[in-house]
């Protein structure tokens, strides 16, 4: 007798058959049994196909649901840092005008103390060397740049006559050192042992005129070196003050970029291989 389990509906007629000649079953029976059995095989596996399907649209709305809620916190917090990036750059802008503001004010005294230098030459410096015993008002003005331009803040002891025109002994050396002063770094020694020079009221270019034009330049020149260099102090925290504020934003720019680029990636289906 043939196996009955391994036969199909497609073997129902030798199946029925056989068994209609054993007096087994008639042939309708045999073929309605043989449907049913194969309908429920193909139930049960439709089920199970069905089954896991379910399960797996089950895993992926619980993972895009993770997703969605991990996008969403990120989103928050990239708002959060547009919103601190956008203060701060505020704040820079703020800083920036500020600074440059101040700076102008400061843009004067430059000028005035380059145009000063280029009254300067070496024909008039040579001129000036040349004064047997010069007015007060000449040697105070050389005294005042060895004080301004003392290196390191030592004031030198001896600013007589003869220092100072031994300090300008090589003429174009000693322009060039007045052209590369550094406006910047002006020692306190030296702003302090100034302001007897500066307080004496003869210590002006419109009066030093009267007694040697190039001696008039080098005390515009003294004079508005000073005053840049008292801009440039009060100046100078507020730039500290932008530097900070520049690399904070940096800073701020960058994690900002990071979340984006974090969220690009969450935002992107993944859940596609679930």
């Amino acid at each position: 007798m043939p196996n009955v389990n391994s036969f199909s509906l497609y073997d129902c007629k030798s199946c029925s058959l056989f068994w209609y000649k054993n007096g087994i079953i008639n042939k309708s029976k045999c073929l309605t049994s043989l449907l049913v059995d194969e309908l429920k095989a193909r139930l049960a596996a439709q089920e199970v196909e069905l089954k896991q399907k379910n399960e797996d649209a089950d895993k992926l709305i619980r993972v895009v649901g993770v997703e969605t809620e991990k996008v969403s916190r990120e989103k928050a917090i990239a708002d959060e840092e547009e919103q601190k990036v956008a203060l701060i750059t505020q704040e820079v802008e703020q800083k920036q005008k500020d600074c440059e503001e101040d700076l102008a004010k400061a843009e004067p005294a430059l000028e005035a103390a380059q145009a000063a230098l280029n009254t300067l030459n070496k024909k008039n410096l040579t001129e000036l060397r040349s004064f047997g015993s010069p007015p007060s008002a000449v040697s105070n003005v050389t005294a005042a740049v060895m004080v301004l331009t003392a290196p390191g803040g030592k004031i030198p002891k001896d600013r007589s006559w003869k220092a100072a025109k031994a300090a300008m002994a090589r003429v174009d050396g000693f322009l060039d050192s007045l052209i590369k002063f550094d406006k910047e770094n002006i020692h306190e020694n030296c702003l302090k042992a100034l302001q007897p020079y500066l307080q004496d009221p003869k210590f002006k270019p419109e009066f030093v005129t009267t007694k040697s034009l190039a001696a008039a330049g080098l005390c515009s020149w003294v004079v508005n070196m000073v005053r840049f260099h008292a801009v440039f102090c009060e100046v100078q925290p507020k730039r500290q003050a932008l530097s900070r504020a520049n690399a904070e934003l940096a800073a701020a720019q960058d994690k900002l970029a990071s979340i984006k680029a974090k969220i690009a990636v969450s935002a992107c289906p993944s859940v596609g291989a679930v």
